[in-house]
């Protein structure tokens, strides 16, 4: 008889349910465990034994096992918080981390409960490094990716940026007929030592600052005046003569920068930006360490003024052909050169002018705007990290700096990845490797801010399982004492 093979059968099934039960005890112990995936138990039965019957073969069970726990990759909802280094994916990436105590330790996480610790890396709670790419700011204003991936660290501070270039929009009253000085607005300056007289030498006047190397201030000041020619104003740029560093330095012409003339077409648009009163096409004029200069256009097509904040080196700088000391700043009145490149120097074809420009209205002269890309040294304040994962840091010089983005990964098969504990999973060769990017990019999801995932688990479902867990306990020890009475009477058959 086969009543003992009924006792394993039995046995089988406690072990089994014994193993769901502490699966579903899991579950449950982790319903509020931020990125947590509820696992499932399932079982198959074990290679039945063959037998002899009037049939012929037959086959009889001998219990079941467990055929696997797998932790099932749903999407958990989402809770709102109210720190912006919390991190939620949509999707199907993890969170790459990172041990700094020790070598090639890589772990993947759901769980973005993130902050910066001492030394401004981004860590989870247990000091792991979140990776990703550090960003820098490129020439037109844009961020890149440089470099591999690696630890997350944010700069607590912002270095001061040398200001490059400088926007300054005025409408000059178009019902001034004629110059208030007979003299150039240059010649005047030289000849007063930088100090010039409203309504005796220029109609009128605008400043605005701009930023040296070492994040220091400097007020930079534009003066119109208008010119005997029909629509015609002339203008001169300069600092403070006590900034002044240049060749200059200590002489009636310290502090002019650039000079130049602007025309106007009768609707009040600019026409044309020149060097030579009533010459259109002319580059305008810089002053350049002690002598005037035709003035070279930058990247933005705008001419590029010369100013000495700092001492010269006597070093020249190869790609600029100025010493390194030398802040060259493009000087844009709101609008923008059309240049023939191909020749030397480059031949000015037009003048476009762009949404905020100078203008010739008849309304009393005023500025209408002004801008400039310079930066005084700052330190960090806030973070926001958008849906790409790029974490941008608000400094207190009014800097909003790209810093670093996340860096995402996922698996062909994230159910065979192992739990390490700490809501961590390792890579295993039946997981496959990581597919890593950016967010939004490769499947992997986007990044949600201030915002944790929540575990998958459902406690009606589990408290479900857990009833029918326990039913099927119950029964398979029916099997083992219904089993044990069988062998009982088959004992005492014979007394």
């Amino acid at each position: 008889m086969a009543l003992t093979s009924s006792l394993y059968s039995g046995v089988s099934g406690l072990v089994n349910m014994g193993n769901a039960m502490q699966v579903i005890g899991d579950n449950i112990s982790n319903v509020n465990t931020t990125g947590f995936k509820g696992a499932r138990a399932t079982f198959q039965d074990i290679m039945a034994q063959s037998i002899n019957t009037a049939r012929g073969g037959s086959q009889v069970g001998r219990g079941s096992s467990m055929s696997d726990v797998a932790p099932l990759f749903i999407q958990g909802s989402f809770e709102s918080t109210s720190s912006p280094t919390d991190l939620a994916i949509a999707g199907n990436g993890f969170y790459i981390l990172s041990n700094p105590r020790m070598e090639n330790s890589l772990y993947y996480s759901r769980a973005g409960q993130f902050s910066l610790d001492q030394y401004g890396y981004f860590v989870n709670p247990a000091g792991l490094r979140v990776q990703g790419w550090g960003m820098e700011t490129q020439p037109d204003g844009s961020a890149e990716i440089v470099g591999a991936i690696g630890d997350i660290q944010v700069s607590n501070s912002s270095p001061p940026v040398a200001t490059s270039q400088a926007t300054v929009a005025v409408n000059l009253d178009s019902r001034i007929t004629g110059p208030v000085s007979p003299s150039n607005l240059d010649a005047d300056w030289a000849a007063n030592n930088g100090s010039l007289t409203p309504n005796v030498h220029y109609e009128y006047k605008t400043t605005f600052n701009v930023f040296d190397s070492l994040g220091n201030d400097h007020e930079l000041g534009v003066y119109f005046d208008r010119t005997a020619n029909e629509r015609e104003w002339e203008f001169l740029v300069t600092m403070n003569p006590a900034d002044d560093r240049s060749a200059a330095a200590g002489t009636p012409n310290a502090g002019m920068l650039m000079r130049g003339f602007v025309s106007f077409t009768p609707q009040g648009q600019i026409d044309s930006i020149h060097g030579t009163s009533g010459t259109p096409g002319t580059p305008t004029q810089r002053f350049n360490n002690g002598a005037w200069e035709d003035a070279d256009f930058g990247d933005h097509n705008y001419p590029q003024m010369v100013g000495f904040f700092l001492p010269p080196t006597g070093t020249v700088d190869p790609t600029t052909g100025q010493d390194i000391s030398a802040q060259i700043m493009e000087f844009n009145l709101g609008a923008q050169a059309t240049l023939d490149r191909s020749t030397t120097p480059p031949t000015i074809t037009a003048w476009n002018t762009e949404a905020i420009s100078t203008t010739q209205y008849a309304n009393r002269s005023s500025t209408l705007f002004y801008d400039q890309n310079g930066f005084g040294s700052g330190f960090l304040e806030s973070m926001n990290v958008d849906s790409e994962g790029i974490i941008s840091g608000s400094y207190s010089n009014g800097r909003i700096i790209q810093l670093a983005q996340v860096a995402l990964a996922r698996f062909n098969s994230p159910v065979d990845l192992a739990k390490e504990g700490g809501n961590l999973w390792r890579e295993t060769t039946a997981s496959g490797a990581p597919i890593t990017g950016p967010p939004r990019t490769n499947g992997l999801g986007s990044i949600a801010a201030n915002a944790l995932e929540q575990s998958t688990v459902d406690i009606g479902t589990e408290f479900v399982r857990m009833i029918t867990t326990q039913r099927a306990f119950q029964a398979n020890s029916r099997v083992i004492t219904t089993t044990d009475e069988m062998l009982n009477e088959l004992l005492t058959m014979k007394r």
